[in-house]
């Protein structure tokens, strides 16, 4: 019984990936076609401007449910651990790889950021979750920023820090890393990002923690083996 049980709930697990997974790519089919779509008539010059508003408001919404759609299946896959292949990876190589283009896309809101290398970050694990993880917590401390504000990254042998300047307030470390909490959630994001950080940390025995330090929160990921 036990063994016939055991067999049943694996095979149900299986099946929950593979529906996870049909699911995703089928909706992400349609609302690529609708955005499409939606970019075809806001080519039309004949539309009003009221009737243009609309159309985009409608196409950032599609947008929106596109990047929920993907970041749902990125979580679900984290979860049941499908992300099998590891390697060595060095943290400080994933970082610069990316910081750059993420210094470009937000410069127009004047932030600056520093990078502190006191040692190198090597750990053993996928080197897509990797990237993942670095990138989301880069756009984290972007988007979640003010103005002329600062972006302070500090990265050891035993880990990497993330600071940022944002809300003059701390935010609920018991609650931050739960999917769709709210807080102050911007507009046009999925509430997700740290979720995944979190989930991707679980899966490979690293540590997440949040901290509010001199007005500046502070994210920081360490090695938990």
């Amino acid at each position: 019984a036990v063994v016939r049980y055991a067999t049943h709930s694996e095979e149900v697990f299986e099946q929950q990936k593979q529906f996870i997974g049909n699911a995703s790519h089928e909706l992400q089919t349609p609302l690529a076609i609708c955005q499409n779509r939606l970019e075809m008539l806001m080519e039309d010059e004949n539309l009003s401007e009221s009737q243009m508003e609309e159309i985009l408001k409608t196409y950032q919404t599609l947008e929106y449910v596109s990047k929920l759609n993907k970041s749902l299946l990125l979580l679900s896959k984290i979860d049941n651990s499908q992300f099998v292949e590891t390697s060595e990876v060095c943290i400080n190589d994933v970082l610069h790889r990316y910081v750059d283009d993420y210094r470009e896309v937000y410069d127009y809101r004047g932030i600056r950021l520093t990078v502190e290398e006191k040692g190198e970050f090597r750990i053993r694990m996928n080197e897509t979750l990797a990237v993942v993880l670095v990138t989301n917590l880069l756009k984290n401390a972007f988007v979640h920023n003010i103005d002329k504000g600062e972006i302070r990254i500090v990265i050891t042998s035993s880990g990497i820090r993330f600071g940022n300047t944002g809300s003059g307030e701390p935010l609920d470390g018991k609650r931050i890393f739960e999917r769709f909490y709210q807080g102050k959630k911007k507009e046009g994001t999925t509430g997700l990002g740290l979720a995944i950080v979190a989930a991707i940390c679980r899966q490979c025995s690293l540590a997440v923690s949040y901290r509010f330090v001199n007005n500046m929160h502070e994210f920081h990921v360490t090695n938990n083996k």
